[in-house]
C-alpha cells in the first residue's frame, strides 16, 4: 500500500510541476541561459574577434595559473586564443552549468510542501495513511526526477553547441572533457540531491512559497565562491577535486537525510504549515 501510495503522489507531484508556468518557465530559461547562450557568445566572439585582446592582461593570468598546475601537453600546444577558450569551456562553464540543476532543483524543491498548502491540499494529505517518511521520499523522488532531467538535456545541448562552435577553433572535437564527465555522473547528481533535501526540508518549516525560495538561494553562494577562486587564479576545478567535492557533499546529504528522517513529525509539519 505504501509504494501505491507513493507512486502516485510522485506523478501528482510530477503533474503539478509540469502544468505550473512559472517552474516551467524555469526550466527552460535557466538551462537556454547558461548552456546554450553562454557557450555561444563565447565561441561565436572567438570566431569573429580576437580573443586575447579582449581577455586582456587578466586572461593571461589565468592561462599562466593554468599551466603552472597542469602537465597536459596538448594544451600547452594550443595558440594563446585557443587556451582562452579551452580554458572558459572546460573549467569556468562548468561551475556556471552548476547552477542550471541548483536553480531548477531549488525552483521544483521549494514548492513540495508550501505548494500543497496553496493549493489547499496539504491537510487532506497529512490526514491520509501515509507515513511521513514515505511522503517526504516521495517529495523528494518527485522533485530529483526534472533537475535530474533538464541537466542531462542541458549537457547534451551544450555539447552539441561547443563542438558545432569550437571545431572550427580547434580543428577537433573538444567536449566532453574529464571534468564534464565528472560533473555530469557526480557532482551534479550530489548538488541536485543536496538542493532538494535542503529546499524540502525549508519548504516543510515555512509558510509561503516566497520564504522556502530565499532561504534555499544560500546553496548558489558556494558556486559563486567556486568561481570568484577560479577566476582568481585561487585554484581550478580539476576531475580530482571535483570528485573531493562529490564525496564531500555524498556525506552532508546523508546527514541532512538523516536529520529529514528523524526530526519530521506528522503533527509538526502540521503546525508548521497548516496554522
Amino acid at each position: 500500500m505504501g509504494t501505491s501510495m507513493s507512486k502516485a503522489l510522485i506523478k501528482k507531484d510530477l503533474k503539478d510541476i509540469f502544468r505550473s508556468k512559472t517552474l516551467l518557465v524555469t526550466m527552460i530559461i535557466i538551462p537556454i541561459l547558461f548552456s546554450v547562450i553562454f557557450p555561444a557568445i563565447v565561441l561565436g566572439g572567438a570566431l569573429l574577434f580576437d580573443a586575447e585582446k579582449m581577455a586582456g592582461e587578466d586572461g593571461q593570468k589565468l592561462i599562466d595559473a593554468f599551466l603552472a598546475s597542469t602537465t597536459g601537453d596538448e594544451f600547452s600546444s594550443y595558440t594563446l586564443e585557443q587556451q582562452i577558450i579551452y580554458m572558459f569551456i572546460h573549467f569556468m562553464l562548468p561551475t556556471l552549468f552548476l547552477l542550471v540543476p541548483i536553480i531548477t532543483a531549488s525552483t521544483v524543491a521549494a514548492n513540495s510542501f508550501v505548494g500543497e498548502k496553496e493549493n489547499r491540499t496539504l491537510e487532506s494529505l497529512l490526514f491520509s495513511p501515509i507515513s511521513i517518511k514515505t511522503l517526504f521520499l516521495s517529495k523528494i523522488v518527485a522533485s530529483l526526477l526534472p533537475p535530474l532531467f533538464v541537466s542531462v538535456i542541458s549537457f547534451v545541448v551544450c555539447g552539441v553547441i561547443i563542438n558545432s562552435l569550437g571545431y572550427p577553433l580547434f580543428g577537433e572535437l573538444i567536449f566532453p572533457s574529464g571534468n564534464w564527465v565528472a560533473l555530469i555522473t557526480c557532482l551534479s547528481p550530489m548538488v541536485i540531491l543536496l538542493t532538494v533535501l535542503l529546499n524540502i526540508f525549508i519548504s516543510a518549516r515555512v509558510k509561503t512559497y516566497q520564504e522556502a525560495q530565499n532561504l534555499g538561494g544560500i546553496i548558489v553562494l558556494p558556486v559563486i565562491a567556486m568561481m570568484i577562486g577560479q577566476v582568481s587564479g585561487l585554484f581550478l576545478l580539476g576531475v580530482q577535486l571535483i570528485l573531493l567535492i562529490s564525496a564531500g557533499i555524498l556525506m552532508v546529504n546523508l546527514v541532512l537525510w538523516s536529520r529529514i528522517s528523524k526530526n519530521n513529525d506528522r503533527y509538526v509539519l502540521f503546525e508548521k504549515q497548516i496554522h
